[in-house]
């Protein structure tokens, strides 16, 4: 084993499993995040996008809405010579009788890179708190850039 392969797995060895609670912590406080930069996300049914000079767009995509739900995509749309990529690309489910936000997947259906060579030693709550923790830090960016810009449908 080499340096790297030590790193990594003292970075998975190093400390305490995540517990439900503060996990579920996280998902209330991505909920509360989420309504500062859409407030109006309870009525949202469509699609919708901030227009931005200086930053990339930003676009919401609504996949699913029942009264107490709701699936959402969070993602700016970034032009290359082979076509559009969505990045970050993120899908959350929003549970808004419980207010909670919980992230589906980043990036295109991947959670996390299926050959990582310590994926074993990450339990269920691990992978939550990643996947909601880089959440938590984009919504703060999102936050930053685009707070008191309007949505408007596509």
């Amino acid at each position: 084993m080499d340096i790297k392969d030590n790193f990594l797995k003292s970075l998975y060895t190093q400390h305490n499993p995540k517990t439900y609670s503060e996990v579920s912590a996280l998902f209330e406080l991505n909920y509360q995040k989420i309504l500062e930069l859409l407030p109006t996300l309870k009525e949202i049914t469509h699609d919708s996008v901030i227009y931005h000079d200086n930053e990339q767009d930003l676009y919401l995509f609504a996949e699913e809405r029942t009264p107490y739900t709701g699936t959402f995509i969070l993602t700016h749309i970034l032009a290359l010579e082979s076509g559009a990529i969505n990045r970050p690309d993120i899908k959350f489910k929003v549970f808004f009788d419980a207010k909670l936000l919980e992230v589906l997947s980043v990036c295109n259906e991947s959670t996390l890179n299926n050959s990582h060579p310590y994926l074993a030693q990450c339990s269920d709550m691990n992978i939550q708190w990643e996947l909601n923790t880089f959440m938590e830090k984009w919504l703060d960016y999102c936050l930053d850039k685009y707070q008191g810009r309007l949505w408007q449908t596509l």
